[in-house]
């Protein structure tokens, strides 16, 4: 009868053909052979995932370590100076800009459901206001101040004229504050008017199909600035209280976590996602995709690696000899 002693020295041999390669194969063609509602439990998977989050939103101390992290990241990010496209390889580039380039012709029901937004709305209508009555001012200021008037010769000795003390001074005076006092409220009403105009004109740009070249160079230029932007640059971008970032979201994680419905809610979309694959093993899948003896090269090689990390323990040395009835 083999001892535990003799049969730990057998599954501690590092060679190919040991028994603990031979039992990391089986493993993993096991695995391989079963299907995939065997293999992916949803509601351990919802149930898992649901009490992985009550626990950290529940941890200050979890909170704690995730702050510091994004603290941590964004002072590398900070320290990279160089743009943040020179760290994807030169092929990844390369083929974000020819997807950038593809033809796309949006629905312009989407497009609208995108862009036509409240705090949108307000700011093109702020900026136009505001461009509207600086615009308005210039060209209502006495005509002997406005640098345009003072261009035109004539007209502008006349307007010089008529500036200065007399009846005619006074007239323009009062005529140049009534026209700014109608360009601050003209201003604020076609502002109103405009900004649905505006965002009704990006809707039909972006989904009329003459405008596909256009759209296409408008997705690259802005693919190569985000790839231009530096990691100080992005650090900008990110600038606030991350405490307070991190205190958000774990308040709604932590909600979510708590609702009755979370482990159907998780559980759904899984489901959803296998129901057409549910029957096929997972060497099946690995073949349509034509990487299975790829995958389960790598597969053997990983569980054989864990394998053999476990049995040079003293604890499974130890777990062994009991399991053996070894005094």
């Amino acid at each position: 009868m083999t001892s535990p002693d003799e049969l730990l020295a057998r599954l501690r041999d590092g060679s190919d053909d040991s028994p603990s390669a031979r039992l990391a194969a089986l493993l993993v063609d096991d695995v391989l052979a079963r299907p995939l509602h065997e293999l992916v439990e949803t509601t351990a998977i919802a149930t898992a995932t649901r009490d992985a989050l009550l626990a950290w939103t529940a941890s200050d101390a979890g909170a704690a370590r995730v702050v510091a992290d994004l603290e941590r990241a964004r002072t590398l990010a900070g320290a990279q100076r160089g743009p943040v496209g020179e760290l994807l390889p030169v092929p990844v580039r390369v083929a974000l800009r020819d997807l950038a380039k593809l033809p796309v012709v949006a629905r312009r029901d989407a497009v609208l459901k995108l862009v036509d937004r409240p705090s949108l709305r307000q700011a093109i209508r702020g900026q136009l206001v505001r461009t509207l009555v600086d615009f308005g001012r210039k060209v209502s200021s006495p005509v002997s101040d406005n640098p345009i008037a003072r261009g035109l010769g004539g007209l502008g000795k006349l307007a010089g004229q008529i500036a200065k003390p007399s009846p005619l001074g006074a007239i323009a005076s009062a005529v140049s504050g009534e026209v700014e006092r109608q360009i601050d409220k003209r201003a604020s009403d076609f502002a109103d008017t405009a900004v649905a105009g505006i965002l009704s004109g990006i809707a039909d740009q972006a989904s009329d199909p003459a405008n596909v070249a256009s759209q296409a160079a408008l997705r690259l230029e802005l693919l190569e600035g985000l790839l231009g932007l530096t990691g100080a640059d992005l650090g900008a971008l990110a600038e606030g209280n991350v405490a307070e970032q991190v205190a958000i979201a774990r308040r709604a994680l932590a909600a979510w976590a708590a609702d009755p419905a979370f482990v159907a809610t998780i559980e759904g979309p899984i489901q959803l996602a296998l129901a057409l694959e549910a029957a096929r093993t997972i060497g099946d899948l690995l073949d349509g995709l034509g990487v299975r003896a790829a995958v389960t090269g790598h597969a053997r090689g990983f569980v054989r690696r864990a394998i053999g990390h476990v049995v040079q323990t003293e604890a499974f040395a130890t777990w062994l000899s009991l399991a053996m009835g070894a005094d």
